[in-house]
């Protein structure tokens, strides 16, 4: 090396130089998307309905509002499967659709981007995505303060999805 460029290397102060990236690429959250489905659903059959909920209380206000919603659309528990996610808690949708095979997605007060999907739904409306339908909603709790939300739901997602759509 020349004695002129270790001058040089040597008189550089590096605090001068700004940081570009000062984060890491990706959080821990993102492992989520990587991860198996818990065992408790791997060892379930495919599904045509997935009910994608936040977490509840069993026999709760919300859980009994819940199956109201679910038996109106004249589901039954046979043709559904119920996943109540927790707050702080993300579940891959590539994993979930490989597995239940669902027709049908509906979230209840669940955000896309908590699935891994990059991509904005209409809310109370039915959405394409994926080879699938999906119909997000408030949350039950929030619905049932915002009983207009809960009307548009019913008038212009899952009437339509799954009651005007039946044949006789």
């Amino acid at each position: 090396m020349s004695k002129t460029f270790v001058k040089f290397a040597e008189s550089l102060d590096m605090s001068e130089i700004p940081k570009i990236i000062t984060s890491d690429i990706l959080d821990n959250n993102t492992d989520d998307f990587w991860e198996d489905l818990p065992k408790e659903m791997q060892d379930l059959d495919p599904k045509n309905v997935l009910v994608i909920t936040t977490k509840m209380e069993d026999n709760s206000p919300e859980q009994a509002q819940l199956d109201k919603i679910l038996a109106a659309c004249q589901l039954e528990k046979a043709n559904y499967f119920l996943i109540a996610l927790e707050e702080d808690k993300q579940m891959a949708w590539h994993k979930l659709k490989a597995h239940f095979l669902p027709e049908t997605v509906l979230l209840f007060g669940i955000l896309p981007q908590k699935l891994g999907i990059s991509s904005l739904f209409r809310i109370n409306s039915i959405n394409n995505f994926d080879g699938c339908t999906f119909i997000p909603a408030l949350s039950i709790q929030k619905m049932e303060e915002q009983l207009e939300a809960k009307k548009q739901l019913w008038t212009n997602a899952l009437k339509p999805h799954f009651i005007d759509t039946k044949t006789t």
